[in-house]
């Protein structure tokens, strides 16, 4: 399958979401580039320094204090005859006194009424003072000089009714506490007459201050010089004033010359802050990162999605292997010992399982096969764990004796395996692992045993296939994986079946790659029932080297166990 004729925004945007998926890369290009920038900002500028040295001179800023002072002189000269002039208008504006100093009858009369009055009403409220007592009060109010206050009428007749009730308690009231209180009443509103007393007399001595004759004041005349002021006046003013454009052209030059030393400044800095640096680095690292990356993936394009590997391949993705939840399984010791590649629970395995399952014809044989060995050793080992979980006699195969990823994934034996069996070393059933997936569901495995690879020859290779027919005869379902090589070989290939599924990592697996593994598989026969594709990191599968040690472990400190 060719790539696209025209450039798609699907297509870019594919591989800018491969380049993304490829930080390794991006981070050694990054790297790379940030050092060089680094170098470049710091070492650059100082080589180039002697020929970017300023040649243009810089003016001296012009002495002003001088300047100053003649103009705060001026300024002193200026205020002081203000001051004068001021003096002398002030001097001129008084107005003459009247001459006379007389009251008109009608005035004078009226001054007597009132001066009465108040000193009628000052005997009362100093009667009311120092005897209070009702009559004082009642004496007070029925003055005629406040019986005209609407308020002082109110509290003479709440006065009247409480000497009334008073007067019901006879001579034995005293001690009474309710005479008490009307004791108390009483006085409180005397203290209102007299309150409202004292507010008339104040009007009345306001209104007689009103009456007080006006102070002459005599006629003066100012004998103060102003022209000789004015005239120092005009001519200080005239100096403030050209002192203050000189100063004027001086701060102009003074912020031209600024500019000019900002700008041989700039020319002659070679240093830029460190964090401009940094920031400047950083920025061209990720750019530089992410075109490498993105320049990498479009000469050698790799699968995007399910929509490019359908595209390329004529074949349909089943399930897509993405990073699931951790389950914590930590209930039970078998829990604690499964495998950590196999998910019982999940959804794609089920789903592949089912779709194989569920096809029109038998599939007794199923061989799982791809580039990366540790993928195929993953899907095909969780396919048989879903198998067995629906309760199918399920027997999982191991072919490649150079990796045995299947032992490593579910953490078996290698030895003897499928190697010893071709090899005639071994018969089938003494080389068959069983196992437990789960709890309760079984599994047998055939572990590919360790060596090299060794293509057998017709006779073997009859032997191989009739083990197989024998095995379907005991098995619901068989699972094979197997890489490409064994599956491609034709007339030479162990597999005892045509269908299988083919495997590939997104953002890894480069799409020519997997069209040519797809037509390879169709071009002898073999029917692609789906493709699975893995888009998480590779499985980390244990070797045969730290399955021993951690089996010798194991073993020594049950050993100790019981000794103790």
């Amino acid at each position: 399958m060719k790539n696209p004729s025209s450039v798609s925004y699907a297509w870019i945007a594919a591989r800018s979401r491969n380049a993304i998926r490829r930080p390794g890369l991006m981070g050694i290009a990054g790297g790379t580039a940030f050092i060089a920038a680094l170098i470049a900002f710091i070492l650059v500028p100082r080589q180039d320094a002697p020929k970017n040295l300023p040649t243009e001179t810089v003016e001296i800023r012009p002495e002003s204090t001088s300047i100053v002072v003649v103009r705060d002189e001026a300024a002193a000269q200026v205020a002081l005859a203000d001051s004068v002039l001021a003096i002398a208008r002030r001097s001129l504006a008084v107005a003459v006194a009247p001459p006379a100093d007389t009251f008109p009858p009608e005035a004078i009369a009226r001054r007597d009424s009132i001066t009465d009055v108040v000193a009628t009403l000052t005997r009362l409220i100093t009667r009311a003072e120092t005897s209070p007592l009702s009559s004082s009060y009642r004496a007070l109010a029925e003055s005629p000089y406040v019986a005209d206050i609407p308020q002082v009428k109110i509290l003479l007749d709440s006065l009247g009714e409480i000497e009334k009730e008073r007067e019901a308690f006879g001579a034995v009231g005293a001690v009474d506490p309710v005479y008490v209180a009307l004791t108390a009443r009483a006085t409180a509103i005397g203290r209102g007459i007299q309150g409202l007393a004292d507010r008339r007399r104040g009007e009345l001595r306001a209104q007689l201050n009103l009456l007080r004759p006006v102070a002459s004041t005599p006629v003066t005349s100012s004998s103060v010089d102003t022209m000789m002021y004015l005239a120092r006046r005009a001519e200080s003013d005239k100096i403030r004033f050209g002192a203050a454009q000189e100063l004027q052209r001086i701060r102009q030059k003074n912020a031209q010359i600024d500019q000019q030393i900002a700008r041989v400044r700039d020319v002659a800095n070679v240093d830029a802050p460190p964090l401009a640096m940094l920031a400047a680095a950083t920025i061209l690292a990720l750019a530089v990162g992410f075109a490498v990356a993105f320049a990498y993936e479009l000469r050698q394009p790799h699968i995007a999605d399910s929509r490019e590997a359908e595209q390329f391949t004529r074949a349909r993705v089943i399930t897509i292997v993405k990073p699931s939840e951790v389950v914590e399984r930590a209930r039970r010791r078998s829990d604690e010992q499964a495998p950590p590649l196999i998910d019982v629970v999940s959804e794609n395995y089920k789903n592949l399982y089912m779709h194989i399952a569920g096809s029109e014809t038998p599939v007794p044989v199923i061989t799982v096969t791809g580039e990366e060995p540790a993928i195929v050793a993953a899907v095909a080992a969780n396919l048989a764990a879903a198998a067995a979980f629906e309760a199918r006699s399920t027997l999982l195969v191991d072919v490649d004796p150079t990796t045995s990823t299947i032992a490593g994934v579910l953490r078996l034996r290698a030895n003897p395996g499928f190697a010893d069996v071709m090899a005639g070393a071994t018969p089938w059933p003494e080389a068959i692992v069983p196992t437990t997936i789960g709890r309760d569901r079984p599994l047998d495995v055939l572990p590919s045993g360790t060596g090299r690879v060794v293509h057998p020859d017709g006779p073997a290779i009859n032997a191989i296939q009739g083990g197989f027919q024998r095995m379907q005869r005991r098995y619901d379902f068989i699972v094979i994986a197997a890489p490409l090589s064994f599956v491609q070989r034709d007339a030479m290939s162990i597999i005892p079946g045509p269908d299988i599924v083919l495997c590939g990592r997104i953002a890894r697996t480069k799409t020519q790659d997997f069209a040519a593994a797809a037509e390879s598989l169709r071009g002898i026969n073999m029917h692609i029932h789906g493709l699975v594709l893995w888009d998480e990191e590779l499985p980390r599968i244990e070797t045969a080297e730290v399955r021993s040690e951690k089996v010798s472990a194991q073993a020594n400190l049950s050993f100790a166990g019981e000794s103790s």
